[in-house]
This record gives C-alpha cells, structure tokens and sequence, in this order.
C-alpha cells in the first residue's frame, strides 16, 4: 500500500510540474510572438522577412520542446499506471534493446 501511495504521489508531482513546464513554453512563445509583432510594425519589408523567418524558427522550436514535454509526462503516467498494473513494459522494451545490439 505504502508503494502505491508513493507512486500516485509522485504522479501527480509529476503532473503539476510538466503542466508548469508547458504553460511557460506557451508564455515564452506568446512573448515570442508579441516581440516578433512589435518589431515587425517598425521595419521595412526586408527587415520583415527576416524577422518572420525567425518568428516561425522560434515557434516551431518552442512546439516541439512543449510537445516533447508532453509526450515525456504521458508517457511517464502511462509507465505508472502499466507498473501498477503489473505490466512491465520499460523492462521488456530494454531487454529487447539489449538483445538487437547484442549485450
């Protein structure tokens, strides 16, 4: 029972800190795209262009650093509730991983 308390505390530890995560990555990029559009009314077309290219390199970064964050946090809740359950998915996947490479 004290193990199971341990894991759902850590869970939800674990929750809040990823949804903390993510809702700074999408305050980075709000002010990303706040900058981007302050500068953009100041330049001339060239300048533009420029800045729009960095804006889309800088929101497609911050896309996949969030979703990556995401993916790292379901994947975690769903390692948690597979061990649960009894189901040893990380151990079968490395066995696998240690077999096609030979060790």
């Amino acid at each position: 029972m004290a193990e199971n308390a341990i894991v759902i505390v850590g869970l939800i530890i674990g929750l809040l800190f990823g949804m903390s995560g993510i809702a700074t990555l999408f305050n980075f990029m709000g002010m990303a795209m706040e900058e981007t559009q302050q500068q953009l009314a100041k330049v001339g077309v060239v300048s533009t262009l420029v800045l729009l290219i960095i804006a889309i390199i800088l929101i497609v970064k911050i896309r996949i650093i969030s979703s990556l964050i995401v993916g790292a946090v379901i994947g975690a809740v769903l390692n948690v509730i597979l061990e649960m359950n009894g189901v040893h998915l990380a151990n079968a996947v490395f066995e696998i991983i240690g077999k096609s490479f030979g060790l």
